[in-house]
């Protein structure tokens, strides 16, 4: 799979990094829209929230201007609730997702006042789902009962990869504190079973890290 051979590169390319890199270790919050639209529908839209953590490692190119690839852990969670009957037929269900991501962004920066370096970055994010499961939540009458669907094993439509690109800006503050935010696109359909629907993942996500 072309997607996956291209998370697996990015992994690979972390690996050269040499010991000279800055390194950062930051941790944030994540809003993720869920973006589904068939030839015949408008698009609906599930958000999802959570967290993210991991590490980053920025890299001089030539003056201002460096990357930074990295390596993170994304945690989102998402709920929908529906009844009929005045609450008689009632089901909801909530979704969990575990992805890794791997950033490749170019970052231009200058410090703009005594310890305070304001820089913007753009470029992808190589995505890859580790566990996507829904679990539904039925009631009738005061009677429930559960079930927990694996979205990747148990339905043939929900592709694991995702190329995500996007941008942002951030702060670095007495060049050991780093507060950014940024919003990226996903570029790859999600929904891997039809030409008819298209599927989408953007995220908006905000954090803090560590600089050493």
């Amino acid at each position: 799979m072309k997607q996956k051979s291209l998370f697996l590169a990015a992994l690979l390319l972390l690996a050269e990094i040499p010991a000279v890199a800055q390194v950062s270790i930051g941790a944030g919050y994540v809003n993720s829209a869920d973006r589904v639209k068939t030839s015949n529908t408008e698009t609906q839209v599930n958000n999802a929230n959570g967290f993210y953590g991991g590490l980053g490692f920025t890299l001089p190119i030539a003056g201002d201007l460096s990357v930074t690839p990295g390596v993170y852990y994304t945690y989102l969670t998402s709920g929908t609730a529906n009844s009929v009957g005045g609450g008689i037929l009632s089901w909801a269900g909530t979704t969990k997702e575990h992805y890794i991501n791997v950033p490749v962004r170019l970052e231009y920066g200058a410090e703009i006042l005594p310890n305070f370096r304001l820089f913007f970055f753009g470029g992808p994010t190589f995505s890859a789902g580790l566990a996507s499961k829904t679990t539904l939540t039925g009631s009738v009458l005061g009677f429930s009962a559960n079930t927990v669907i694996d979205n990747y094993k148990d339905t043939d439509n929900y592709g694991r990869y995702d190329i995500l690109l996007g941008g942002g800006m951030g702060v670095d503050l007495a060049k050991r504190i780093r507060v950014t935010a940024g919003y990226d696109f996903g570029m790859l359909n999600r929904y891997t079973n039809s030409d008819n629907i298209v599927r989408h993942r953007n995220q908006l996500h905000a954090g803090v890290a560590l600089l050493f």
